[in-house]
C-alpha cells in the first residue's frame, strides 16, 4: 500500500544532474560509447539515417533489462531501432517498433547476467535525419511470480483467426492447455483477457517445464493480438532463448481494453502440455491537463509520428528517470518545477495573476533556467521501490517573469502515476 512518506522520498533522491547527452561523434564502438548508468535517461540526435549512437551500461547482478526510446526535444527522429550488444560489441537482441509505441523501440531482456553491455540507437525506416530521441534504461531484479489460479483451455477450435472461440480468463491466470501439433500450420491456442485500465502485462511459459502432464511442449512461441474478428496481430512472434528451453516471455504496456495472447509450438518441436501464466500490474501513466497562463507549457515526451500518434511515451516507471518538459518559458527564463503529491485549484487572480491557477499542493520548487528557445527539462529519478507503486506526482512550471503584479505565470498541470 502506498504511503505518503514513501512518495516524499522521491524528493530526497539527488537528481544526479540532467539527462546524459550522447558523446562526441563518432560514438558507435565499444571504445567510444557513452557511459550511461542504469535508471538514467540519455538523449541524442541521429544526424543521418546511418548514424548510430552507442551507450555503455553495467549491471552488477542478474536483472530484467528494459530499454525504450521516445522523442527528444525539437525535431523528432520519429523511428528508432534498439540493439543490445555484449561486451565485445556483438549483437544479442534487437527491436524496431515496440508494442503500442508507434515507431519507437522497446526492448525487454529477461534474466540478463551481470556484466558490461552496449546499447545501440539507430534510425528506423521512417526516421528523420537530424532528429532527436531519449533512451531510458531500467535494470530490475527478476520478478518471482506466485503461480496464479488455473484456467483450463476451452474446447477446440479456440483459434479466432479461423472462426474459433478463444478461452477467456481474468488476470492473473495460469492457462492450462496442450498443443497437439506444432508449426505455423499446427495448433494455435488463444487466451483472451480484458484490462480495466492501462496495465503492465507479463506473460510467462517458463513453468511449462514443470507441467505434471507429459509430454510437455517445448520451444513455445507467443503472439499478441487485439480483440477484433478476425484478430489483428499487434506483436510477435516471441521465442524462447534457445531450442528446448521453456523461457519465452512477453512484457508489454497496454491500454485498457481486450487483448489476446496466442501460443503455438516451433516447427518440429515437441508437442504436448503447457502452462501459460498471465499477470497484470498497475502501469506507470501520465495525464497532461489543459490550462496554464502566459503561454507557459508543461508536457512529456509525446510521439507525433507513427501508428497511434500522438502517443504519450514518457512514463514514471520504477527504476527509471521521469522527465517533465517545459516550453514557451521565455529565453533564459527562470523556471520553477512546482511539484507535489496532490492537486488543488487556487485562483491567483486576486493575488495579481489574472487567468492563472495554482493546481499543485507543492512540497518543492527547484529552479532551472530555460535555454535560448525557452525550453528546459526537469528530471525526477524514481527509485526501484515497491511502496511507491500508485504514488501520484503532480507538476506545474512557474516562470518568474514580472508580467503581472504577482510576478509569476504558470503552465498547465501534468499528473504522473508511478508504476511498472
Amino acid at each position: 500500500m502506498f504511503r505518503p512518506f514513501a512518495a516524499a522520498a522521491l524528493l530526497a533522491v539527488p537528481a544526479l544532474g540532467q539527462q546524459v547527452a550522447e558523446g562526441v561523434e563518432p560514438n558507435a564502438t565499444t571504445a567510444t560509447a557513452t557511459t550511461l548508468a542504469v535508471g538514467r535517461e540519455a538523449f541524442g540526435t541521429l544526424s543521418t539515417i546511418v548514424d548510430a549512437d552507442w551507450f555503455r551500461i553495467t549491471t552488477t547482478g542478474t536483472v530484467d533489462l528494459r530499454l525504450g526510446t521516445a522523442p527528444g526535444l525539437g525535431v523528432q527522429v520519429g523511428d528508432t531501432v534498439l540493439t543490445l550488444l555484449d561486451a565485445t560489441g556483438a549483437p544479442l537482441r534487437s527491436n524496431d517498433d515496440g508494442v503500442a509505441s508507434g515507431w519507437w523501440s522497446k526492448l525487454y531482456v529477461p534474466s540478463l547476467a551481470a556484466g558490461t553491455y552496449y546499447v545501440a540507437v539507430e534510425a528506423g525506416t521512417n526516421a528523420v535525419a537530424g532528429g532527436s530521441y531519449v533512451l531510458d534504461v531500467r535494470a530490475a531484479v527478476p520478478t518471482a511470480f506466485v503461480a496464479p489460479p488455473v484456467a483450463n483451455e476451452g474446447a477446440e477450435n479456440n483459434d479466432p483467426r479461423s472462426g474459433g472461440v478463444p478461452t477467456t480468463v481474468t488476470l492473473p491466470a495460469r492457462g492450462n492447455g496442450a498443443i497437439p501439433t506444432t508449426g505455423p500450420a499446427g495448433d494455435w491456442d488463444f487466451w483472451r483477457f480484458t484490462l480495466p485500465a492501462e496495465s503492465f502485462v507479463q506473460v510467462r511459459v517458463a513453468a511449462t517445464a514443470a507441467h505434471p502432464i507429459q509430454p510437455r511442449m517445448d520451444d513455445p512461441i507467443l503472439y499478441l493480438y487485439d480483440a477484433a474478428t478476425p484478430p489483428n496481430l499487434l506483436a510477435g512472434p516471441f521465442y524462447a532463448s534457445n531450442f528446448g528451453v521453456w523461457d519465452t516471455a512477453l512484457d508489454v504496456h497496454l491500454p485498457a481494453g481486450t487483448f489476446q495472447v496466442a501460443i503455438r509450438g516451433w516447427v518440429g518441436s515437441i508437442a504436448g502440455s503447457y502452462w501459460l501464466d498471465l499477470h497484470r500490474s498497475d502501469a506507470a501513466r501520465v495525464t497532461v491537463h489543459p490550462g496554464g497562463c502566459g503561454g507557459r507549457v508543461a508536457s512529456v515526451a509525446t510521439s507525433t509520428t507513427g501508428p497511434g500518434a500522438p502517443l504519450v511515451l514518457e512514463r514514471p516507471a520504477l527504476g527509471t528517470t521521469y522527465a517533465l518538459r517545459g516550453s514557451s518559458l521565455g529565453a533564459g527564463g527562470f523556471a520553477f518545477h512546482v511539484v507535489g503529491f496532490s492537486s488543488t485549484s487556487v485562483d491567483l487572480g486576486p493575488l495579481g495573476a489574472p487567468g492563472c491557477t495554482l493546481e499543485v499542493n507543492f512540497v518543492d520548487s527547484p529552479l532551472q533556467v530555460a535555454d535560448g528557445t525557452g525550453a528546459t527539462t526537469f528530471v525526477v529519478p524514481i527509485p526501484e521501490s515497491a511502496p511507491l507503486l500508485g504514488a501520484t506526482v503532480e507538476s506545474q512550471i512557474a516562470v518568474f517573469d514580472l508580467s503581472n503584479a504577482l510576478g509569476v505565470t504558470f503552465s498547465n498541470r501534468v499528473a504522473a502515476v508511478l508504476g511498472h
